[in-house]
């Protein structure tokens, strides 16, 4: 979605340093591969500002981004064998929504399952996210500025401060650990660059939809940059198509977050950063019965925060031959649920999750053509739960929780015969300590505490060959992603209600090994990716049955169950303006998606929740002072369970277009305009909860 990204005037070229953020401070060194100096590979900051209104249309193509998230190192897209597809910071503009959730939904093909409440797990390649949120039992890691963000929810993580996203699919665990079966997004921040300057923005709509919001930021001097935002927004219950009312779907978010760089000297650089979400509002409540009519009397609401801080150094040493980055990062995420039938306080369950982790990688040049990566990540994770029932402290559904782990990881980068061949391997070895602990307000009977350790090693190689100037592109990888047992599926030992709970301590984790293949063809105004995928998925964690020594009946989990996922997948970007000589600026882009295999091995059948097809495209014009987006999205029939009687049955396809337009009337003031679900299209992400309507947004902003 990203290899062509124009940017205006001359940027500085890529380094081949560690960086979290994806960032080059111009006052930094450049290291730049000998080779990377050729015609087409010439890079270009994929970071730098996309066109402005009314400027003249002198622009340099960047055909061939930097990215960081698939080797933990900027390197040229092209120089990498995995596929990373980039929302840049024009698309993230111009689509109409402010959570990372409902942007993946619109951009990234890969289920996508939106419920109602402000909960949106994300997938890719037939996994996803956790479906409440906890990222730890996750089948996707979703990162910020290349640390894990707490959290599956994407619904959590507001767009003012991203300035792209990049989507990895595929396994990542060899770099990234447990969670990444399926692949890795990251979400880069903003940073600040270029000259002081700010935004006041407000929006309005339909379903009394306002947001209020601030942000400002670049260079206060020499050393020192920065970028914040703070924002508020809100909505009331909305209306569906062929629905009327859907009751009880308000909500209200806050947020604020920034980052400041500080630059010591040319070779080393801190950064501080962070952000606090608060989201409250409400969700609906079904009618006695049924998972898909909604009780207009019967309200539960919910509170949900989330935080993260981090610090991150990032140096040059011996020449710039080696490149140190340090981060450590603190994370907290809360899920507070209201639901009682005659008051919500009457009954409520809350779960917060803590982390404190850091991350070290050092990158050593060790010849022009050789690179080597290696650097360790530790973690301290608690997951504390509390319970109110019929307005009295209980306990909680699950018990506390503790995880430690530490991993080791190495990377080995080739680049041959004048960079025509890229190899890239590398490994992970994890390892976790766990414990179940006694939940602090009111205990579950006979509760024993317990710790268990495991470990797992993950390997990943990537190969791309590349033919006739770099115009076209071979790419082949091969890895393992796994997913790490929960705690209590571990160590637990309680009974909650009349279950006795025992966690089988010879669990192993899920895994999965993948392979896929593809072409990418470069022309001067069309770049064309093909890739098809492979995936056996074996260990999936199930509940099941036992009996201990005496012969009691207990819960317990075991590994059981095989899967196999393939499919085809292709991602299109035309600069139809440039190839027809237009004087506007036209790009069409488009993401698909076809899923030939979802079988479960078991029981021969398809796997839930894994679509058919999926088609998301759109439409780019910039003309003067004017610019919008088309944006069209095709979701395929899929398996699902129906609720409502507990059987699986097929769900339809649906689709629905966006349209945004902008424009600048007179310099510093911007106008903004957004329709979305243009044709009143009936949209279910997940069944029972069906989207809005047809609906408006205005807005307008003023820089200064």
């Amino acid at each position: 979605m990203s290899c062509f990204h124009r940017i205006h005037g001359p940027a500085p070229m890529a380094s081949a340093r560690p960086a979290a953020s994806g960032h080059d401070n111009p006052s930094l060194p450049v290291h730049f591969r000998p080779h990377s100096l050729s015609a087409f590979t010439a890079t270009l900051l994929f970071a730098a500002a996309p066109p402005a209104f009314g400027e003249e249309n002198q622009l340099i193509w960047s055909l061939n981004p930097v990215v960081v998230t698939a080797t933990r190192m900027e390197i040229p897209a092209i120089d990498v064998p995995v596929n990373t597809e980039v929302i840049t910071e024009e698309q993230i503009e111009l689509s109409g929504v402010t959570h990372v959730g409902d942007l993946l939904g619109k951009y990234i093909t890969g289920h996508y399952h939106r419920y109602n409440g402000l909960l949106a797990p994300v997938g890719l390649r037939g996994f996803r996210t956790e479906s409440h949120g906890d990222d730890i039992k996750g089948h996707v890691l979703l990162l910020v500025d290349g640390h894990r963000v707490g959290t599956g929810n994407a619904a959590k993580i507001n767009t003012d401060r991203i300035e792209r996203i990049e989507v990895t699919k595929g396994p990542a665990s060899a770099l990234y650990g447990s969670a990444a079966m399926g692949g890795v997004i990251n979400l880069i921040t903003k940073k600040g660059e270029g000259p002081l300057a700010g935004t006041l923005a407000a929006e309005y709509g339909s379903f009394q939809y306002y947001k209020a919001s601030v942000s400002g930021g670049g260079e206060v001097s020499d050393r020192v940059r920065f970028h914040a935002t703070v924002s508020q927004e809100g909505v009331d219950d909305y209306e569906g198509p062929e629905f009327g009312t859907v009751f009880n779907t308000g909500e209200t978010k806050k947020n604020i977050g920034g980052n400041v760089v500080f630059t010591l000297d040319r070779n080393h650089e801190i950064r501080i950063g962070g952000n606090y979400a608060d989201l409250t509002g409400e969700f609906p409540s079904w009618e006695s019965g049924t998972y898909s009519s909604y009780d207009e009397d019967t309200r539960k609401d919910y509170d949900k925060s989330h935080a993260y801080a981090d610090v991150e150094y990032n140096g040059d040493f011996m020449d710039d031959k080696l490149h140190a980055r340090t981060l450590a990062y603190y994370l907290r995420d809360r899920n507070h649920w209201r639901y009682g039938a005659d008051d919500p306080e009457l009954d409520q369950a809350k779960y917060t999750d803590t982390t404190l982790g850091v991350d070290q990688q050092l990158a050593w040049d060790v010849t022009p053509w050789n690179t080597l990566l290696v650097g360790f990540n530790f973690e301290h994770l608690e997951k504390e739960g509390t319970g109110v029932s019929g307005g009295l402290p209980a306990a909680p559904y699950t018990p506390n929780m503790e995880y430690d782990s530490q991993a080791f990881f190495i990377q080995g980068s080739l680049d041959l015969w004048d960079n025509r061949v890229n190899i890239i391997a590398s490994g992970r070895y994890d390892r976790f300590d766990v414990s179940t602990l006694k939940p602090t307000e009111v205990t579950l009977a006979d509760f024993n505490e317990r710790e268990e350790s495991y470990s797992n090693f993950s390997p990943k190689l990537g190969v791309g060959v590349k033919f006739l100037d770099e115009r076209l592109r071979l790419r082949a990888n091969v890895g393992e992603g796994f997913k790490s047992p929960s705690a209590d599926q571990l160590s637990a030992d309680y009974t909650h209600g009349t279950s006795r709970y025992v966690g089988n301590p010879d669990l192993g984790p899920e895994t999965s090994w993948s392979w896929d293949v593809g072409i990418d063809v470069f022309h001067d105004d069309v770049t064309l990716k093909l890739g098809y995928f492979h995936t056996d998925f074996e260990d999936k964690i199930v509940s099941a049955s036992g009996t201990l020594p005496n012969g009691d009946p207990i819960r317990t989990w075991e590994n059981h169950g095989n899967a196999t996922i393939a499919g085809f997948e292709m991602n299109i970007e035309w600069w139809m303006g440039e190839t027809f000589g237009w004087p506007v600026d036209v790009s069409l882009w488009s993401n698909a998606a076809v899923n030939t295999k979802r079988d479960d091995e078991e029981t021969g059948k398809d796997l839930l929740y894994i679509s058919d097809y999926e088609l998301k495209s759109g439409l780019i014009v910039n003309w003067g002072d004017w610019g919008g987006q088309l944006n069209h999205v095709l979701v395929g029939p899929q398996w699902i369970t129906n609720f409502d009687t507990y059987a699986d049955e097929k769900k339809g396809s649906f689709d629905f277009w966006d349209l945004t337009v902008r424009y600048e009337p007179f310099d510093n003031f911007q106008l903004q305009a957004s329709v979305l679900n243009l044709f009143d299209d009936r949209v279910e992400w997940a069944r029972g909860h069906l989207m809005p309507e047809r609906n408006y947004r205005v807005g307008v902003s003023y820089n200064f």
